[in-house]
C-alpha cells in the first residue's frame, strides 16, 4: 500500500508544480477587491470567451500581473481599462463605455423590445381576425339549407 501511495505522489507532483498560481501581495482588501473586480471586467483576448480572472492562458496571466502593475502605479481604474482598449479595443471589456462609438450597441436592445412587442401586437390581431372570420365562414355553410340539386347529388352518393 506504502509503495502505491509513494508512486501516486512521484507520478502526481509534477501536476501541481505545473499549476500556475498568481501569489500577489496587496495593501488592503480594498486593493484586492479592486483588482478582482478589474480582472473580471477585462476579456481574456486569446480566449474570448471567458474574463482574465477565470482564464488559465499565459496571456491572461501576463495581463493580470500587467492590471497588478499599473495598480502598483498609481493607476485609475479607467486607466487601467483604456491601456487595454488602446491595444485591443472596446472588444477587451465586457461593459464598454457609453460613447458615440457604441450607442447603437447600448441603444439597439432598448429601441428593438417595444418594437418587437408592436409586431407581436399586430400578429395576434390578425391571427385573431383570421379565426374569426373563418369561424364566420363555417358557421354560415353549415346553417345554410341545401339546395334541390345538391339534395339530389346527396341522397345519390347515400344510396
Amino acid at each position: 500500500m506504502k509503495k502505491w501511495f509513494l508512486l501516486w505522489m512521484v507520478l502526481l507532483a509534477p501536476m501541481a508544480w505545473a499549476a500556475p498560481i498568481d501569489s500577489l501581495q496587496f495593501d488592503n482588501q480594498n486593493d484586492e477587491d479592486r483588482f478582482k473586480r478589474l480582472i473580471e471586467e477585462i476579456r481574456c483576448v486569446k480566449c474570448q470567451n471567458t474574463n482574465i480572472a477565470g482564464s488559465n492562458a499565459d496571456l491572461a496571466r501576463d495581463h493580470r500581473m500587467k492590471v497588478y502593475q499599473m495598480m502598483k502605479q498609481d493607476k485609475t481604474d479607467w486607466e487601467i481599462r483604456q491601456w487595454f482598449v488602446a491595444r485591443y479595443g472596446d472588444f477587451v471589456l465586457y461593459r464598454p463605455q457609453v460613447d458615440s462609438r457604441t450607442w447603437l450597441l447600448w441603444g439597439l436592445p432598448l429601441l428593438l423590445v417595444p418594437v418587437g412587442g408592436y409586431l407581436l401586437l399586430v400578429q395576434l390581431r390578425r391571427q385573431r381576425k383570421a379565426a374569426d372570420s373563418s369561424s364566420n365562414n363555417e358557421v354560415a355553410s353549415v346553417e345554410a339549407p341545401l339546395s334541390e340539386e345538391e339534395e339530389k347529388k346527396l341522397s345519390e352518393v347515400l344510396k
